[in-house]
């Protein structure tokens, strides 16, 4: 086993498992990701289905049903408010595919958008005032220490393509490199 295994897949394929169940059971792992998030969210908030029931207003048999239900199965709103009562906020995304660039530059505007808004709570309130500089001074913080990364990477790229070379100096001048004349002896 000289190769890494990183997947249930790649275990079962180890494994010599069939590969119509390596697919049967892959699928049905993808089928069931939002219900087991959703009790690992309960769980690490200590919470039974019990208490989860009482916090949402409902009852233990939709907890549990919500908790073992394919993605299919569960609605956005039953979604939302279960998290919401977790203390989650959701957001749902709905974009066409992108490359990691373009979702780069899109979470750059993203930060844009946010900062804009967050200048919007700049009132004449010396607390407020104070604890959104500390908050830029932090943001400008990472922000140049992003810029410092990414520097250092292109910079190690372009090296790889364009390799440095020492700088020298040529000179023309023959009499640069013959021996100096002895014009007195002691």
């Amino acid at each position: 086993m000289d190769q890494r295994i990183s997947t249930i897949s790649d275990l079962m394929n180890e494994m010599g498992v069939e590969k119509e169940t390596v697919k049967q059971v892959t699928e049905n792992i993808k089928n069931y990701s939002i219900s087991q998030n959703l009790t690992i969210l309960r769980a690490k908030a200590n919470l039974s289905q019990s208490e989860m029931a009482k916090k949402m207003k409902t009852s233990q048999s939709f907890i549990s049903k919500l908790e073992s239900a394919s993605n299919d199965q569960i609605k956005v709103d039953d979604m939302c408010t279960f998290l919401a009562t977790l203390g989650y906020e959701t957001t749902i995304t709905i974009s066409k595919p992108q490359n990691i660039a373009q979702k780069i530059k899109a979470s750059y505007c993203q930060l844009v958008d946010l900062v804009k808004e967050l200048q919007k709570y700049a009132v004449n309130d010396d607390a407020i005032l104070e604890g959104i500089a500390s908050f830029e001074i932090e943001a400008t913080q990472n922000m140049l220490n992003l810029a410092s990364m990414l520097i250092e990477s292109s910079s190690a790229k372009l090296d790889k393509i364009h390799p440095r070379q020492e700088p020298q100096i040529i000179l023309q001048n023959e009499n640069v490199n013959k021996p100096k004349k002895v014009l007195a002896s002691v």
